[in-house]
């Protein structure tokens, strides 16, 4: 079988020669690694690329497995209770939405943490304390951007979680959406601000530990890591996200407060009378809420996102 040497290809990576005497080898089977082969070098120089890609990979395996915990969270945080949402029945309502805002919400987050880091602190060996601050940093940065997508969808897919009607954004007040990106902004920053310093000094922790370089670390490693931080934070910011879900849940039933104090900064009127009425009905006990079940759903998304992410992240750069 004869090999005959080609001309120079213009795709970088691609073999220089090919056998041309082994049956069924045709010109399409050799041409389908053109692209991938291209893509794969590409990504190795492009991490902010890779990052928003395996981001997406880690938002759509966290939600599509955790998605009943959310729901069960979620109407156990309601007002009309666990059983009064419907129990276990539906579990899934409100999944299609959940992916779709999930997505392209946590590309988002890593694509704009990744570059943070990168631009801002690269070397995470030099300065300990400094790369700590830096994760803190673009953990917030990351947050804050994903919102403008995820606050308008987790509107809509707790009211379809809790069997509510009229879940259009078109229908919902301008202030009770603002109160929610507002109350959403501040559960995520608190959340983020406390589990991503934590699972980077986890990880740091670990890799001296095992020593290795932090770019070593095992995948299962940084997700027990992950897992480990998620956990913790999730419980601590608990109080924060029952404002959230309330305020969601309670959307189509506030146009009165919306209207009596349009021009009182409604929003902060909204979160504040919130949780004036949680503290009232439940007292101190109650700001922390269905905290068991958003832990669980933390400390097992922090293992599966954490962990898609770094397994995804490798795959695309390491290939």
């Amino acid at each position: 079988h004869a090999s005959r040497v080609l001309p120079a290809s213009p795709v970088k990576g691609l073999p220089m020669t090919t056998d041309y005497g082994r049956r069924g080898d045709s010109i399409m089977s050799r041409a389908v690694n053109v692209p991938f082969t291209g893509l794969t070098q590409w990504l190795r120089t492009q991490p902010q690329a890779a990052s928003l890609s395996a981001g997406a990979v880690a938002g759509m395996s966290a939600e599509a497995i955790l998605f009943p915990l959310d729901t069960a969270k979620t109407r156990v945080q309601s007002r009309r209770g666990f059983w009064g949402c419907g129990g276990i029945r539906s579990i899934y309502r409100g999944f299609g939405t959940a992916i779709g805002g999930s997505v392209p919400a946590s590309a988002i987050f890593f694509f704009v943490y990744e570059a943070v880091k990168n631009v801002v602190h690269k070397d995470s060996s030099a300065d300990a304390k400094g790369y700590v601050a830096t994760v803190m940093l673009a953990s917030v940065m990351g947050e804050l951007t994903a919102a403008c997508i995820r606050v308008p969808v987790d509107v809509v897919k707790q009211k379809l979680q809790t069997g509510q009607k009229g879940g259009s954004l078109l229908r919902l007040q301008p202030s009770v959406l603002a109160a929610s990106f507002q109350a959403t902004a501040m559960r995520d920053v608190a959340h983020s601000s406390l589990q991503f310093p934590l699972y980077e000094c986890l990880k740091l922790g670990a890799a001296k530990w095992m020593s290795l370089d932090l770019n070593q670390l095992p995948t299962t490693t940084s997700a027990f890591c992950g897992s480990i931080a998620g956990m913790a934070s999730a419980v601590v910011t608990t109080p924060l996200d029952l404002v959230k879900t309330r305020l969601n849940l309670r959307a189509s039933e506030v146009t009165t407060v919306a209207g009596r104090t349009a021009s009182q900064r409604a929003s902060c009127a909204l979160m504040a009378s919130e949780a004036r009425e949680i503290y009232r009905t439940q007292g101190v006990s109650g700001f922390f809420k269905g905290a068991g079940l958003r832990g669980m759903w933390m400390g097992l998304g922090g293992f599966i996102f954490l962990g898609s992410f770094e397994t995804a992240k490798n795959q695309l750069i390491n290939r």
